[in-house]
């Protein structure tokens, strides 16, 4: 059966067939050429898939992140960023930093976080001076912050197709995003030190005061979410219910910048990125049961185990696999596919599942970031006008910051497992 499917899910991904479509037909064919089970059961496992209370929040978050797109978060949040760190040295890279880990902590999505911060801060940088180059690749990887930082919406889909908790996977997401976004402002510190940038003037308490009054009803969304959901007083799904009447009410009512038209664009963009997240469910799914059937997964641990069952190496091969798997599949379909084979090897070897989450969203964060199917590498040359060649090469530097990101939250578990650990004794 390998045999087979092997070429065949490969053969259909290189003539450019849709992922859900290539998976879906890959255990259509695999399934009829290989047994006599009828063919209905593939369209049996993909409703099964996706019937999942959990996989509901899914579209309910890409609402909520558009809603704050349209509703003019982003702008608050950009500003109340500048007004913080934005007379240090360098300080509108702190602040496009910054901006990004706000609004990933209230969206949930990476294109989105990028999509909504680079639009502002990318030119604001440029136009003051700063390297376009630099510029460009330091707001394309912070973009990328969205994908650990909850809600997280590929965390839900790690935490629906591998049975771990997403509310440990949120919890377990917040120093390890933060700890990047560290990383990153280190980086600009050193390029404002070797670029000689002054001090700029420092914000007044009024100005401070005014700033952050402003953007109140932003910060307010992630204590909403992440303190109902650390309190148990409801789901990641109705916190994602929550999070799309908390930003219609602020987008609409407070800020009123969701006018009817615009509220109608923001269910159509939804719903298409929605589907499509659900299509590639669906088709995973399928797939992903005809190997658990057939002891593919156990095949693939003992496998893995005979090479070698030091946790450490195991640890720097799961990171080449899911980095290799980053540049030819997005982040949701790459989770889908490999996360359930390779979650049961690293417990087998003492890796704790939550840790072994984090790990994964950061390997696929990079993978948002890497030729030729990175996402974030696309949205950012939409964004700037500039080639896709261009954006590759800007995006270098930064990239090498999170994959000494990716190293040291890999081999110190700590990082990854004190808040929930703490949260959930």
């Amino acid at each position: 059966m390998t045999a087979t499917l092997v070429p065949v899910l490969a053969l259909t991904l290189l003539v450019g067939m849709p992922i859900f479509a290539a998976l879906g037909l890959t255990a259509f064919l695999v399934l009829g050429l290989s047994s006599n089970v009828p063919l209905s059961v593939v369209a049996q496992r993909m409703f099964a898939g996706i019937d999942n209370f959990t996989l509901l929040s899914i579209p309910l978050f890409i609402l909520a992140a558009e809603i704050m797109r349209i509703g003019g978060l982003a702008e608050r949040l950009v500003h109340l960023a500048k007004v913080l760190v934005g007379w240090l040295p360098g300080g509108f890279a702190y602040a496009a930093v910054l901006a990004c880990v706000f609004f990933a902590a209230i969206s949930g999505s990476s294109p989105a976080t990028l999509a909504a911060i680079g639009t502002l801060m990318i030119p604001a940088m440029i136009e003051a001076g700063y390297n376009k180059r630099f510029t460009v690749g330091l707001v394309t990887t912070a973009g990328s912050l969205g994908l650990v930082i909850p809600p997280s919406i590929t965390l839900i889909i790690y935490g629906a197709v591998t049975g771990t908790s997403i509310g440990q996977l949120f919890a377990a997401g917040v120093v390890p995003g933060l700890f990047l976004a560290g990383l990153l402002a280190i980086y600009c510190y050193a390029r404002a030190r070797a670029d000689g940038m002054p001090f700029g003037r420092p914000p007044s308490l009024a100005e401070g005061f005014k700033a952050l009054h402003r953007a109140a009803w932003c910060l307010g969304m992630p204590v909403v979410l992440l303190g109902g959901i650390y309190s148990g007083v409801f789901t990641p799904t109705e916190s994602a219910a929550m999070a799309c009447l908390y930003g219609l009410f602020v987008g609409a009512i407070i800020y009123r910048q969701i006018s009817l038209a615009s509220l109608f664009e923001i269910l159509r963009t939804a719903g298409l990125i929605s589907s499509t997240l659900l299509l590639i469910t669906a088709g995973a799914s399928a797939l992903s049961w005809l190997l658990a059937s057939n002891g593919i997964p156990a095949d693939i641990a003992t496998w893995l185990l005979g090479l070698t069952d030091n946790g450490v190496l195991l640890a720097m091969v799961f990171n080449l696999i899911f980095l290799i798997a980053g540049c030819f599949l997005d982040g949701a379909s790459a989770v889908i596919i490999l996360a359930p084979l390779l979650e049961p090897v690293a417990r087998s070897v003492g890796m704790d599942s939550v840790h072994f989450g984090i790990m994964t969203l950061i390997n696929v964060e990079i993978g948002m970031l890497t030729p030729p199917v990175g996402l974030n590498l696309f949205v950012a040359s939409q964004i700037t006008g500039l080639p896709l060649l261009t954006v590759i090469r800007a995006v270098l530097p930064s990239l090498g910051v999170l994959m000494i990101g990716l190293l040291i939250i890999t081999y110190v578990p700590w990082l990854s497992l004190a808040l929930p650990e703490a949260l959930y004794p």
